[in-house]
């Protein structure tokens, strides 16, 4: 597998796989898993943060309709 690809299905469903690897033997993770993992934190972060602004958009929403 090339590494384009490997990059585009790592993601998918290897992220949980890294996790465990790391938390039972963090210097056996190469660079390239170590920025996986970074990469994947990072997307988790930003999806966090729009989930937030999205639930805060909602809720606003609803109170300017039900004018609370």
């Amino acid at each position: 597998m090339a590494k384009p690809e490997r990059n585009s299905t790592t993601p998918a469903w290897d992220h949980l796989a890294l996790r465990e690897r790391l938390e039972a033997n963090p210097y056996s993770l190469t660079q390239d898993e170590l920025g996986t993992l970074k990469v994947h934190d990072g997307l988790a972060a930003k999806v966090q943060g729009l989930l937030k602004d999205v639930l805060v958009q909602k809720a606003l929403n609803n109170s300017f309709r039900y004018k609370l």
